[in-house]
């Protein structure tokens, strides 16, 4: 009977996540052309008016953990213009060891315009993440993306003493490999979050991108865009491309930033002022 509940025994087996969720836009109308989607990934499309879209992502699990797969497709094309955003932040719990594994694969072709806006992604202690973003953008088109990270929520007294993160981006226009860019924290984060080499004391890190044939005509927008910003902030410029990076000393910060960010340079995109997405807002 003791054999029964042995400590040496392996953990027992764990049902595990393994959803997806595909959506296509094409047009200046923004017609929906492919829509797929399998539990717990959902897409919701609510109503916009003048034709807008807003494309919300949604994990109805709540939070992903060791073993599960998410996997999100978003493809633009032929004009189309389309906001793709998160219900809420993700979460990402304690592990037993296992990765869990998030893809988002972006494509914008054909002069479309997709604006890649998730929410955070909130790391608990014990998480393990890789999280891969993989973007094709032909020469004609336009991408506005981002993602950022909390490494743990410092007002609930949270701190990630042990954890692991692999965030990788890839982009390609026209097929070939213009940036690749990796992040990478294994350990004691909390501790390797004060290490001067590393992060210096941030524990909310933000990537944001802007792809397009004009994108430097844009830099010093976004220069005056980051002057006002608490957290730590800078933009460089690539061929046809535009790379700002934020680290803050907490969630809250780092998102008034990212707000602010956003709002100014989405107005210079639009030639007038641009809501964010409503359910950052909720």
């Amino acid at each position: 009977m003791y054999a029964a509940i042995s400590r040496s025994k392996p953990p027992i087996p764990l049902q595990r996540l393994r959803g997806s969720a595909r959506v296509c836009f094409a047009g200046r109308e923004n017609r929906l052309t492919d829509l797929y989607q399998t539990n717990p990934c959902r897409v919701f499309l609510p109503r916009r008016p003048g034709g807008k879209v807003e494309a919300v992502l949604l994990n109805t699990a709540g939070g992903i953990t060791d073993g599960d797969e998410l996997d999100y497709a978003v493809c633009t094309a032929d004009g189309a213009h389309v906001v793709v955003t998160t219900q809420a932040a993700e979460k990402i719990y304690r592990s037993r060891g296992d990765d869990c594994l998030v893809r988002n694969q972006l494509q914008v072709i054909n002069g479309a315009f997709l604006e890649w806006l998730p929410q955070e992604t909130i790391l608990f202690d014990g998480a393990v993440l890789t999280r891969k973003i993989d973007i094709r953008v032909d020469t004609d088109s336009r991408l506005l993306a981002m993602d950022w990270l909390i490494l743990g929520r410092l007002a609930r007294g949270e701190h990630l003493r042990q954890a692991a993160i692999h965030d990788q981006w890839r982009l390609r226009r026209d097929s070939q490999l213009i940036w690749a860019d990796d992040f990478r924290l294994n350990g004691d984060v909390e501790a390797l979050c004060h290490r001067r080499s590393l992060l210096d004391g941030a524990h909310a890190i933000a990537t944001i991108i802007y792809v397009a044939p004009d994108a430097p005509d844009l830099l010093e927008t976004a220069r005056r865009a980051l002057q006002k910003a608490v957290c730590r902030a800078g933009v460089s410029e690539r061929t046809g491309q535009l790379i700002c990076r934020f680290l803050g000393p907490d969630d809250i910060s780092l998102r008034r930033d990212v707000e602010a960010f956003l709002a100014t340079f989405r107005a210079a995109l639009y030639g007038h002022p641009a809501p964010l997405p409503r359910v950052w807002a909720c």
